[in-house]
This record gives C-alpha cells, sequence and structure tokens, in this order.
C-alpha cells in the first residue's frame, strides 16, 4: 500500500511550477491547443510512483508523439500551445477529481504501488501540484484573463493496438453537443486524403466524461473538439511534420468565421 508523500507547502509550490508549459502564440494566439498528456515527469517526491524507470517510457505513462505534435502544430499555426507535463499516472488532468481513472492503481493489471491507497489530503495535493497550475493556465487563455479564445483543440495521441486488436482508425475526432467545430475538422481532414480520420473514434466523447473540454469548452461555449492522432503515425520528427501539415490546414479551414 502506498506510504503518504509529506513535503511542505514550498515544495508543492516548486512542483507546481513545473506542472505546465505554455507557448504564447501571436497571429492565432485566440485557437489554444491543449495537450493535457503531453509530459512524463512525476514529482521527485513519489519516486516514480515505485515503478521500473522503463514504464516511463511507456504510452501508459503519456501520450508518445503528442507533445511534439501540439508544439508542431502551434508553431506552423502560430496559435496557442498548452502541455501538461507531468504524467497522467501521477494525476490524468483530462479526468475529473474523483474519476477512478484521475489516478489510477493500475496499468492493464499492473499494479501502481504509488497510487494505491491514496488519502483524500494526498489526492488534494496533487491536485493542487498537477492540475491547478494547467487549470490556470487554460482559463487564462481560452476565458479571458489574457485571451478569449475563439476555438480550444486537444490533441492526443493512441496506441494501435488495443485488447489484441489493430486499431484502422489513424485520425479521430472526438467532440459532444458542440458540433460548429468538430464536424468542420472531420471534413477538412478528410478533404486532404492523406489520413483516414473518423467521428468519435477510437474513443467517443459523448460517452465519456471528461473534464478538459466540458470545462473548457461546452460549459462557456468555446467551439471545442478533441483530436486522437495513432501514435504510430507521429514516431518520428519527419511524421510529425506531415502530421501535424494536415492538421494546421484542417484548423485553418475550420476556424474561419468563429
Amino acid at each position: 500500500m502506498n506510504q503518504s508523500v509529506t513535503i511542505d507547502v514550498n515544495e508543492i509550490a516548486r512542483y507546481a511550477g513545473d506542472a505546465v508549459s505554455v507557448t504564447p502564440g501571436g497571429e492565432n494566439a485566440d485557437i489554444v491547443l491543449l495537450c493535457e498528456h503531453g509530459g512524463g515527469l512525476i514529482p521527485a517526491a513519489w519516486n516514480n510512483l515505485g515503478l521500473p524507470e522503463a514504464f516511463l517510457a511507456t504510452h501508459f505513462c503519456q501520450d508518445l508523439g503528442s507533445r511534439n505534435l501540439t508544439l508542431s502544430v502551434a508553431k506552423k499555426l502560430d496559435a496557442t500551445g498548452i502541455v501538461s507535463n507531468y504524467s497522467r499516472l501521477f494525476l490524468d488532468y483530462n479526468r475529473k477529481k474523483h474519476d477512478s481513472g484521475c489516478i489510477r492503481i493500475d496499468m492493464g493489471g499492473i499494479p501502481i504501488p504509488g497510487n494505491i491507497g491514496l488519502s483524500e489530503a494526498e489526492r488534494d495535493i496533487r491536485e493542487r501540484i498537477a492540475r491547478n497550475p494547467v487549470e490556470s493556465a487554460v482559463a487564462d487563455w481560452v476565458e479571458g484573463k489574457i485571451s478569449r479564445a475563439k476555438a480550444i483543440i486537444s490533441i492526443h495521441s493512441f496506441s494501435p493496438l488495443w485488447d489484441n486488436n489493430f486499431r484502422s482508425c489513424e485520425v479521430g475526432v472526438m467532440w459532444k453537443g458542440d458540433d460548429r467545430l468538430p464536424l468542420r475538422l472531420i471534413n477538412a481532414i478528410g478533404q486532404q486524403e492523406v489520413f483516414r480520420v473518423d467521428d468519435n473514434e477510437p474513443y467517443s466523447f459523448k460517452e465519456s466524461d471528461w473534464f478538459t473540454l466540458d470545462r473548457h469548452g461546452i460549459s462557456v461555449g468555446v467551439p471545442n473538439a478533441y483530436i486522437e492522432v495513432r501514435n504510430d503515425l507521429i514516431q518520428s520528427d519527419d511524421l510529425v511534420d506531415k502530421m501535424s501539415d494536415v492538421l494546421v490546414k484542417a484548423i485553418e479551414r475550420s476556424c474561419l468565421g468563429f
């Protein structure tokens, strides 16, 4: 069982300072690209949650390739990029606090020792370190303190293999409720005839209780969508460049008129 980590307020503040990276946009600063699973960091006091180092290089720990893809799209589009730096194994920012997936106790049946038997106090500490700084940065850029976003797009990657099956989906656009942006994105990606694009695949936002775009898109009326990219299609710099070219063209077309 987990032994609660004891740290003081100064250490909490120091760790919180490493939680998020923001690349301010220019011409398209009001298009906000968010990458919730782009980092694999675990604060040192948590000793890799008791896991061997090798696990931290896997998709369990972070969305492989998503950080580089998000930053590439942001740079080419001159949009704002916000990347969460802590591993989803420490705290998954795209899950609500008491969702069982927010702090997972296993990876496909492999226990995560540092996440088992957590107290509410420790959950609160992780919220202060890993969620609150990201939450503040996203709210500043989306809801008006720094800018009022005309669109927010959350970029993720997914594994080509799941439950002993190969996923044919290459790019998926996830959405619910507000169809202003996602339907345009699906059309704009598909029209380029480079990658196969699917509606609410490989996961469905309509059937999920994800946090980020519910909080920063739907609830505040900002056009929004999740984009999921199969991670074998962004596993090198050249592949990231190819994928980001397609997404940049699609996002530019889709955000016209917002």
